[in-house]
């Protein structure tokens, strides 16, 4: 599979959990369960860009949250979730990379307080293949004698393999079961004829939504087309079918757009135009934040217009809004 295709992947995977409530979500339902019961109310905090280092954000599908825990003082974590589209051996090698670089900025910007606080490196694999390789570090080095293994760096990762998760039990919520569930069939091999099952909760979602994830089928898989992806709409939702499809066949500008006057035409263009940057955005860069969103939402039309226009080629977030 091309780096290309890898990336449409990746970049869904983190378009759907860059929304806190979907990430608390599939927190609460997939850690490890004497994990998930320590947690406390409050939802997963996105981690500022500016907190992780270049590497990190460079990085397309790793997402990093800080949580809350259940405790009489003020506890927290920070929760580094990685995506993977295939069995990876060297996995474990990567995530401690990363939960080091973490720490390391962390006591850095703390003037070297300790204790430091717990990471939870959690690796989601895609699928379809089964995922036979350890989640610890130490089957990476091999057979050493007893005195030097003391010695070895000792490091786990939960995981969630969504091809061993049954369809209806990948999540309580409608919305991120679908999501989950196209995640979890867009790479097998028998996606065309497992298509309704894969859609079936359309019914229950927005526009916006069924869009997003027929754009992700379309553009992750050649075992779909047009003709496949209309009958199957046909069946599911005969009376949008028409819609859907002028979405989903348009470049990305013209889909956003599409989706806009699909869902917003009482909201008036100055609100259409907000929810297509916000959404362009957020597939770029991640979760955007509430003060840049109300900024978005307080702008003209002429000023959104000029910040679509960047934000196809601006290098970060904070690029899309600098001064012409």
């Amino acid at each position: 599979m091309s780096s290309q295709i890898i990336s449409v992947h990746d970049a869904f995977f983190k378009q759907v959990l860059s929304d806190p409530k979907r990430a608390d979500k599939f927190l609460r339902e997939r850690l490890p369960t004497d994990v998930a019961v320590l947690l406390g109310p409050e939802r997963p905090e996105p981690v500022p860009a500016s907190f992780v280092d270049e590497d990190l954000r460079q990085h397309h599908s790793d997402l990093l949250f800080r949580v809350h825990l259940k405790s009489g003082k003020e506890a927290f974590a920070y929760l580094l979730i990685e995506h993977k589209s295939r069995p990876d051996e060297g996995a474990p090698l990567q995530l401690l990379r990363y939960v080091v670089r973490i720490l390391s900025q962390w006591y850095d910007q703390h003037d070297h307080k300790l204790p430091l606080p717990a990471v939870l490196p959690l690796l989601v694999s895609q699928g379809p293949e089964h995922w036979t390789y350890s989640c610890e570090l130490a089957p990476l080095f091999g057979e050493f004698p007893p005195a030097m293994t003391a010695y070895l760096p000792s490091f786990r990762h939960a995981l969630v393999e969504l091809s061993e998760v049954a369809d209806d039990a990948l999540s309580t919520q409608v919305r991120l079961r679908a999501f989950l569930k196209a995640l979890k069939y867009g790479r097998r091999k028998d996606l065309a004829l497992r298509i309704d099952v894969v859609l079936a909760e359309a019914p229950a979602l927005t526009m916006e939504d069924r869009i997003t994830i027929l754009i992700y089928l379309d553009k992750s898989s050649t075992l779909l087309n047009d003709e496949i992806i209309r009958e199957a709409l046909l069946r599911i939702v005969p009376h949008q079918m028409e819609q859907i499809m002028g979405c989903i066949t348009q470049p990305f500008y013209d889909r956003g757009m599409a989706v806009g006057k699909a869902e917003g035409k009482a909201e008036g263009k100055v609100e259409g135009e907000a929810r297509i940057l916000s959404r362009l955005l957020e597939r770029r860069f991640g979760v955007v934040p509430e003060h840049l969103r109300q900024r978005i939402f307080a702008a003209d039309v002429p000023t959104i217009e000029s910040w679509v226009e960047r934000a196809f080629d601006a290098p970060d977030l904070n690029s899309v809004f600098e001064s012409n």
